[in-house]
């Protein structure tokens, strides 16, 4: 079944078809007799229940996390029955139950979908010996709504998260949608319970792996089991997997910024990997962002941003006037020209002035930039600064990602041996302190690019890559994410 535009929207409106379908459940007793072996269910009277079962929402809708939206589900008369009817007897409803207590392996506390008082309610509806029908009443009118409760949350988390990252983040640059279902008008005209579960259950390889570990990890020898700060991570991670409106898929590249790693995944499998530098955290964090790789600039001349040049340029100008000089660099003014050392850098309007640094083996691009667009200035590049992949914390740009590798990346975008020999020629050159023209490539395979931030991966064989927390980014995640999480 194709999931259309909101899965939210499909758990609310299917609820208003099913009840269609079998009118006022006239057989609805005479099922469960049947079912449960309970002769008191055929004396089942449909009025008379939806009046308790209207009684019961008043009384429990404190405890239900969408107390709106289920009024707006039940708002009309004879709805009562609305995922009874439909899905008690034929077991379904026992199946959603069980995915309610399934939660845990998606990082998510089970009793949040009111799995606990689904257990016992349908323990008591199907075994207990009532005195008269009546009795059942209250019971099956909080299955219905702790049921209908559980499952809108279950759909609306799994397809947007618990936590909204905008709520978190103030550098998270991805578009993040989540509709209000209470909004919703149409209706369905036939859901099928079990498919519509099986179909909202995220399909990305790496958060299947991710919960995978989380199941393994039941059986697991005491020796072998996860730590609590690794179970925490995978936890955080699910979370941020659910969030993306972009779903991991095909061939893309991801940098995941707590372990300093640049990953050309394909069908869910690392074709390559390379060592990335990332920005520095107290105030240089690379944000979260998404884009498509789609040229490169080889032998790049570096437009120095202003947040440094009223920093770092200016304070080593005063230092030295000849600095640009020694580092290949240039500065305009009402965009002429002017030679440094007659500049006095101690008492000048520095907003007036713009810098840039040469094509060149120093250049602080290095030789190489890959360009996806964004309204941030966020792009890979090379470095001439390698040791810095030698360190095991590598959060030391200004916000930009350094890869490690830069001509391997070049030559897979291109796909094309005479282009990425050339470029090989003229970086050489660059390198040999020759002049060389900064030139534009298109990539002949463009690909999209994610930025993320996950302490918990995997490797290709499932087993866990855990990374430090480098922005604190699972600190201020934590706390909203508390009330939904599974135990540690």
């Amino acid at each position: 079944m194709k999931i259309k535009n909101l899965l939210m929207l499909i758990a609310v409106t299917c609820f208003m078809a099913m009840s269609c379908s079998k009118g006022k459940h006239e057989e609805f007793g005479r099922d469960l007799a049947k079912a449960f072996k309970s002769k008191k269910y055929k004396d089942f009277d449909t009025t008379a229940y939806n009046e308790v079962f209207k009684a019961e929402y008043k009384r429990i809708k404190p405890n239900l996390h969408d107390p709106i939206w289920i009024s707006k589900i039940y708002k009309e008369e004879d709805k009562g029955l609305t995922l009874l009817g439909d899905f008690l007897v034929n077991g379904e409803l026992d199946t959603l139950h069980q995915y309610f207590l399934n939660a845990k392996f998606h990082g998510l506390n089970p009793d949040y979908f009111h799995a606990d008082k689904i257990t016992a309610l349908l323990r008591d509806v199907k075994t207990k010996k009532f005195k008269k029908v009546e009795d059942s009443y209250p019971l099956l009118a909080q299955l219905e709504l702790y049921s209908a409760d559980g499952l809108i949350n279950y759909a609306g988390i799994l397809k947007y998260g618990a936590v909204n990252p905008k709520t978190v983040l103030s550098r998270y640059y991805v578009d993040v949608k989540r509709p209000q279902i209470i909004e919703a008008q149409q209706a369905l005209e036939q859901l099928d319970l079990g498919k519509f579960l099986r179909d909202i259950q995220p399909k990305n390889g790496y958060y299947q792996r991710l919960m995978n570990l989380l199941i393994n990890d039941v059986k697991a020898d005491a020796d072998k089991k996860l730590t609590a700060d690794e179970k925490l991570k995978i936890y955080l991670s699910l979370e941020r997997l659910r969030w993306p409106v972009k779903e991991y898929k095909g061939k893309y590249l991801l940098v995941n910024i707590p372990e300093f790693q640049l990953r050309l995944i394909e069908n869910n499998t690392t074709d390559f990997m390379m060592k990335v530098c990332v920005g520095e955290a107290g105030g240089h964090e690379t944000p979260i962002l998404s884009g498509t790789i789609d040229r490169m600039q080889v032998n790049p001349v570096w437009n120095i941003p202003k947040s440094i040049a009223t920093t770092e340029i200016l304070s080593s100008l005063r230092k030295d006037p000849y600095y640009l000089e020694a580092k290949n660099m240039v500065a305009y003014k009402d965009g002429e020209l002017v030679n440094s050392p007659d500049v006095d850098w101690n008492n000048v309007d520095i907003s007036q002035y713009s810098f840039k640094q040469n094509p060149g083996a120093d250049n602080s691009l290095g030789q190489i930039k890959f360009i996806f667009p964004n309204h941030y200035a966020i792009y890979l590049h090379d470095t001439p600064a390698k040791a810095a992949f030698n360190q095991e914390r590598r959060d030391v740009s200004h916000g930009c990602v350094r890869v490690e590798k830069p001509m391997e990346l070049a030559s897979f975008l291109l796909n094309d041996k005479a282009k990425t020999d050339r470029i090989i020629k003229e970086t050489q050159a660059a390198a040999r302190g020759e002049q060389v023209d900064a030139r534009w490539v298109m990539a002949k395979n463009p690909i999209p690019v994610f930025i993320s931030y996950y302490t918990a991966w995997t490797n290709d064989d499932g087993s866990l890559v855990a990374s430090k927390d480098v922005y604190g980014y699972d600190k201020l995640l934590l706390p909203k994410f508390k009330p939904y999480m599974a135990s540690i």
